[in-house]
C-alpha cells in the first residue's frame, strides 16, 4: 500500500535493493541528517545507563558518572521550571536536511495570538514524533514566522530527564517532563508560552502502522485539566504521514508482550522496520514519505483552578470534535488514503 523509496538506477542484489551510487548529496547530507538524530536518539537513550555502570564498577574513571549523577542531583528542578531551551539551536541548518529527507510540512489554519498560552495536542503519536519535533522544536519549517511570539516546550516523557546527557540533548532542544507540575509551570511564565505534547503516548505509538488512523484520546483527561486550570487554549493537531514512515513487525505475542512492557516501563517497545543507509530493504531509519502536521482552530478555555469533572468532560469532547473535523477537512488533501481514511477514537 505504501512502497518503499524507489529508483530506476537502485540496484537488487539476494532481495536488498541498493541505493544508487549516483545518489546526488543533496539526498545523502538528508539521509546523514536523519541517521545523526535517530542514532543519538537511540544511544543515549539504550546505551548510556549501561556504558556508566561498566564505567562505575570496572574502570578507573568511577568519578566520571558519580560526578553526571551529582550534576543531575544538583540540576534537577530545571526540567520542572522550564527547562532550559536554546534558542539558536532552532535554526541550524540540519533541520532543513532534516525536513527535506520525508519531506515534512506545516500548514497554518488560524490564527494564535501572542497574548494566550496554548497546549498543541498532537495526534497521532507515530513511533517517533518525527514531525512534533522537526516542526515544534526547529524554526525549518518557519513556525516562528507563521505564529509569531508563541514560545514551545516539547513535553516527553519523565525519565528521559534521569539519564546523563540524553537530558542535556532534551533540555537544550525545549524538552520538559510529562508532569502536570511542569507544564502548568510553563504555561504560567509569560504570554505565548506554550507546551505540545502526543496525549496518546506510547501506546498510542503501538498502534502506528501505515495506513492506519487510530488515537488514544477517550481516557486521556490530564491535558484538559491543566489547560482548565492555566486558562490556556487547546489546540488540535494532525500530523498526517506520521504512522507511514515505518513498518512494524506484529503478532498475538508480540502485541502481548509490548503491552506489558509499556505497562511496566512507560516506553512503546515497537519492533519497527524501517530502510538501511545504503539500501531501501530494511533497517532502523524511516522510509521517506510525506509528512504535513496541520495545525487546528484553538479552543478558548476558561481558567478554572479546581476545575469539575463535568467541565473537563466538557471540553474533552470539544476537543475530540475539532481533532476530528481537522482529520475530515484535510485528509484528501494530505492523507496517503485520501477521502476513504476515518479517524478511530479509541
Amino acid at each position: 500500500m505504501f512502497p518503499r523509496e524507489k529508483s530506476s538506477k537502485a540496484c537488487r542484489i539476494l532481495g536488498v535493493e541498493f541505493a544508487p551510487l549516483s545518489m546526488p548529496m543533496e539526498r545523502r547530507l538528508q539521509t546523514m541528517a536523519l541517521a545523526f538524530f535517530f542514532s543519538s536518539f537511540m544511544l543515549t537513550l539504550f546505551s548510556i545507563i549501561p556504558a556508566f555502570m561498566y564505567i562505575l564498577i570496572f574502570t578507573r574513571f568511577w568519578y566520571i558518572p558519580v560526578l553526571f549523577a551529582a550534576w543531575i542531583f544538583y540540576d534537577r528542578n530545571t526540567p520542572y521550571q522550564g527547562g532550559r531551551k536554546i534558542y539558536f539551536l532552532r535554526n541550524l541548518r540540519i533541520w532543513d536536511y532534516y525536513r527535506d529527507y520525508f519531506p515534512v510540512g506545516l500548514v497554518k489554519t488560524a490564527e494564535l495570538p501572542a497574548d494566550k498560552n496554548y497546549i498543541f495536542c498532537v495526534y497521532p503519536h507515530g513511533i517517533v514524533s518525527a514531525a512534533s519535533f522537526l516542526n515544534f522544536q526547529s524554526n525549518a519549517n518557519n513556525f516562528d514566522e507563521l505564529f509569531p511570539g508563541i514560545d514551545t516546550r516539547i513535553v516527553v516523557l519523565n525519565s528521559n530527564f534521569k539519564i546523563p546527557i540524553a537530558r542535556e540533548f532534551y533540555l537544550a532542544a525545549g524538552g520538559i517532563p510529562a508532569t502536570e507540575q511542569s507544564m502548568i509551570y510553563c504555561l504560567q511564565s509569560k504570554p505565548g508560552a506554550s507546551c505540545v505534547l502526543m496525549p496518546g503516548g506510547a501506546r498510542e505509538a503501538l498502534s502506528s502502522f501505515p495506513g492506519q488512523c487510530s488515537t488514544i484520546l477517550k481516557n486521556r483527561r490530564g491535558f484538559v485539566r491543566i489547560a482548565l486550570k492555566t486558562g490556556s487554549s487547546l489546540v488540535p493537531v494532525y500530523s498526517f504521514g506520521e504512522n507511514e514512515i515505518f513498518d512494524q513487525i506484529s503478532g498475538k505475542w508480540v502485541t502481548w508482550l509490548q503491552n506489558k512492557l509499556v505497562s511496566f516501563l512507560g516506553l512503546a517497545p515497537c519492533l519497527l522496520k524501517g530502510r538501511g543507509f545504503f539500501q531501501y530493504s530494511f533497517g532502523l531509519l524511516p522510509h521517506r514519505r510525506p509528512i504535513v502536521t496541520v495545525v487546528g482552530k484553538p479552543i478558548d478555555v476558561p481558567k478554572d483552578p479546581n476545575p469539575s469533572k463535568e467541565l473537563i468532560d466538557e471540553f474533552h469532547e470539544k476537543y475530540e470534535e475539532a481533532l476530528v473535523e481537522l482529520f475530515d477537512e484535510n485528509k484528501e488533501k494530505f492523507h496517503p488514503l485520501g477521502s476513504k481514511a476515518a479517524l478511530q477514537i479509541e
